[in-house]
Formats: C-alpha cells, structure tokens, sequence
C-alpha cells in the first residue's frame, strides 16, 4: 500500500480496492460500511408527468464499502428549522463487479445482480448514507437490560443469544435515554433456525407507553448469516425497506410517537418453530445520526475502482432541533 495513498488522498492508478479498504478501516474512520439509498421510481404518463404509482421501488442496501474523503463536513450557514447548509466529499467504492458481489454477511448478497436486477449501477443523486455519530447504544457485550418471554438469554460479548422453544420476543429495556438527534436505526440479527421477523417496535417513556411499529412482510431471519437492518427513526415515516439477497420486504412504520421523549424499549417480535430449541442472536444495535452524500457526477471509473463527488445538501443543527420539535 505504501505510494498508493499521499496528502492529497488516494492517487489514481491501479488500485487493489479491498486491501485499500482494509488497510484505511482499520487505521482511519475514511473506510466504512455505507447504505446505499435510492428513492422510488415513479411511472410517468405520454407527457413525461409523474403518475403517483411506483415503477421501482427503492433501494436501501446497507454495508457498500466505501473510502470517503470530505472537502467540506459543515459551514453552518443557517437555514429554517434548524437546518444547515453542508458540503462535498469524494468517495471511491469497488468497481461494479465487486459491489454486486458483496455478500453483506447472508448467502447471495444485497447487490448481486442476479438477486437484484433493480440494481445495475450507482447513479446520479443516489444517497449513500454514513453513521455521523451513534446517539445510543444498547449494548450487547452483556445481558444487562436484555429480556425475553421465551427461553434464556446469554452473550458471548459480542452478541445477545435468546435460547428458545417457542414464539415470543426479545427486549432490551433502557433507563430513559436520548435520542432525539438520531435519524436511523440500525442492528443485526440471525437464527439457526427458520424464524419470521414479524415487526419490531420503540417503546417511548411517555406515561402511557407510546410506540413506533416496524411491520416488514414476511421476512424470514437467516439462518447462519447476519442480516442487517438500517431503517429511519424520524417522525412522518410512514413506510421502508429491508432487503435479503436482493429481495424487497416492504416495511410500514406507524404508531403514536413523541420523538422529544426519551426512548424507554427496543423489542423485536418474531415467530417460529415451537417445542424445538433454537438461538436467535442479535448484535450492533444503534440508534444514530446519519450523513447522507447525494451523488453528484462521476469522476472516474477504472477496472479498481470507481470516484464519485457528492454533495449534502442539508442537515441538522442539534442545538436547535428541540427547540424547533
């Protein structure tokens, strides 16, 4: 690696990407893993009008592995409600043929192309979102707050396990944290066995509990792979995705919810085999705040690599949101 990255960020040329990526994750914050976004399509009539019905639904792919390297992060300059204008960053990814080979932990992969036929290529103002910062993590180096209706909870320090028989749900009750500044909501989860994801719900600490519900269609928990889930935790969300191998699994989101009250509960709800032992594990659970980098024009494409320049076109100034809520 050394001659391939200088003062002036990574220089073109040939480029071993993964060894790149690697190398910069673990010495830098520059590497990460990214979720990639892209709105619905909407059909348009013989005028070129949008009609109002869904041609393509969206994309929302988490873990692309990017290098990011900002020109401007924030120059607040104020906008209404507590919005700022941004800035620009470079980002480089793998050329196509690795990015449609990213397995993101489960069998066949979010991006391969022979899952996905949605998705052929990164286009213009596509989003990539990264994590800002995490506002709250409910740990799962332990079981400390962590429960269930069913079975046992353990943790190897990585992970939560619930050992179980039967349907029912894990939770992990918090003492009454902030997460107000956060926008998404992210975890991992697996089985070793054939289990459902029925929905998974906040829990506020308002006197009478109130809930955000995230309701997918039947989505079906992998077994012996991770599946991430990456999601926005921001009022007026009234539906999302989640995919498995390049399958959409449509995901409403509803419930009376105060976003200004502190979050009291996580609890996932899930059914499956019954009277057989089972595990069903979860792991990074986070609610934080995102960045979201629109593409703007591509910069270069070579056998390695692809350049893109991206623009945020607007964020948060958190000292002010409350006050705005």
């Amino acid at each position: 690696m050394p001659g391939l990255i200088g003062s002036q960020g990574i220089r073109p040329g040939a480029l071993n990407m993964g060894r790149i990526f690697r190398a910069l994750r673990y010495r830098t914050e520059q590497a990460q893993y990214v979720t990639y976004h892209r709105l619905p399509v909407y059909k348009t009539d013989d005028y070129g009008v949008p009609s109002g019905t869904i041609g393509t639904q969206e994309l929302l792919l988490p873990n692309l592995p990017a290098i990011i390297r900002p020109a401007v992060t924030a120059n607040y300059q104020q906008e209404r409600a507590g919005s700022n204008i941004i800035g620009a960053a470079r980002i480089y990814t793998p050329n196509m043929s690795t990015i449609k080979s990213v397995t993101d932990g489960i069998g066949g992969g979010n991006f391969n192309q022979n899952n996905n036929t949605d998705f052929n290529e990164i286009e213009g103002w596509d989003r990539l979102i990264t994590n800002y910062r995490t506002i709250f993590n409910p740990p799962t180096s332990g079981t400390s707050n962590w429960s269930s209706d069913e079975g046992t909870i353990t943790s190897d320090g990585e992970s939560v396990t619930n050992t179980i028989t039967g349907n029912g749900y894990v939770r992990y009750t918090a003492t009454s944290k902030n997460a107000l500044e956060a926008d998404r909501l992210r975890f991992k989860i697996k089985t070793n066995f054939t289990a459902t994801l029925t929905s998974f719900t906040v829990i506020n600490a308002a006197g009478s509990p109130q809930t955000l519900t995230y309701t997918p269609a039947s989505l079906t928990i992998p077994s012996g792979d991770w599946l991430t889930v990456d999601v926005p935790y921001i009022s007026g969300t009234s539906s999302t995705s989640i995919y498995r191998e390049g399958t959409r699994y449509a995901t409403t989101v509803g419930g009376t919810y105060d976003y200004e009250t502190n979050v009291d509960k996580l609890q996932l709800n899930y059914t499956g085999f019954t009277a057989i032992t089972n595990t069903l594990q979860i792991k990074e659970v986070e609610y934080y705040k995102s960045v979201s980098w629109h593409v703007h024009s591509l910069k270069d494409m070579t056998d390695g690599y692809i350049i893109f320049d991206c623009v945020r076109t607007a964020g948060r100034n958190d000292g002010r949101r409350r006050a705005y809520e």
